[in-house]
């Protein structure tokens, strides 16, 4: 096709609300020679509404092909980078379940609580600091006590909530201290309201000295920094 019906055609797309990089595409010319021949045509009010759609649209003009192959190569990488990060953590062995512990608890443990304890939303935080106290330390599961903080809004599941963590840990519940509700209105409204198990404070009795014996784990990190 010669310049002049290639201008042609496309000052007749231009004028159906056609956009340049359409017509670009469509003749395969670049965009800025098609924007220069059609720069003198005024689109139409509804034309101008269906290219400002079109734009924001992420599906429009084969955009949704090329949106889902990205996150199929997106996931893939995260899963590849996920794989790569278990194989080079692996298998602790008893010195690095300490080391690693003791970073969690000077990351998420009371230091100014008179037990030792650490409190969290996520179970297997609270199950990887179980294994520390157990395997590292000889504590079971009758030296902890368990509490569970909640939302005011969630008072009438607190049974629920308390047998999930139970059930979840191996726990009975007669370990488990009255719960503490927060008293605050959320503004924000969950999707999945009954998946919410609120926080879990997991205390180990009589660890005074135990705690003490952390602040000295903490220190000893300290020094390396």
């Amino acid at each position: 096709m010669s310049n002049l019906m290639q201008k042609l055609e496309a000052i007749r797309l231009r004028k159906t609300g056609k956009s340049i990089r359409g017509i670009a595409k469509s003749l395969s010319a670049p965009p800025s020679t098609i924007s220069l021949w059609c720069k003198d045509i005024e689109l139409t009010q509804k034309q101008k509404s269906v290219l400002e759609a079109n734009a924001k649209n992420p599906y429009y003009a084969g955009r949704g092909v090329y949106l889902n192959k990205l996150k199929r190569r997106t996931k893939t990488k995260i899963k590849k980078l996920e794989k790569l990060g278990i194989k080079k953590i692996g298998k602790l062995n008893k010195r690095e379940l300490f080391l690693t512990g003791a970073v969690l608890y000077w990351a998420e443990g009371f230091k100014k609580d008179t037990q030792t304890g650490l409190a969290s939303l996520d179970p297997n935080m609270i199950k990887f600091y179980m294994k520390w106290l157990k395997e590292c330390f000889g504590y079971k599961n009758d030296d902890l006590i368990l509490r569970v903080t909640a939302n005011i809004s969630h008072e009438h599941r607190i049974y629920e909530i308390e047998r999930h963590w139970s059930e979840l840990l191996n726990i009975p519940l007669d370990q488990f201290r009255k719960p503490f509700f927060q008293n605050v209105k959320w503004k924000k409204t969950y999707d999945n309201p009954n998946e919410y198990y609120g926080v879990l404070r997991v205390k180990v009795r009589k660890s005074k000295d135990f705690l003490r014996e952390i602040h000295g784990f903490i220190e000893g990190l300290k020094l390396n920094v």
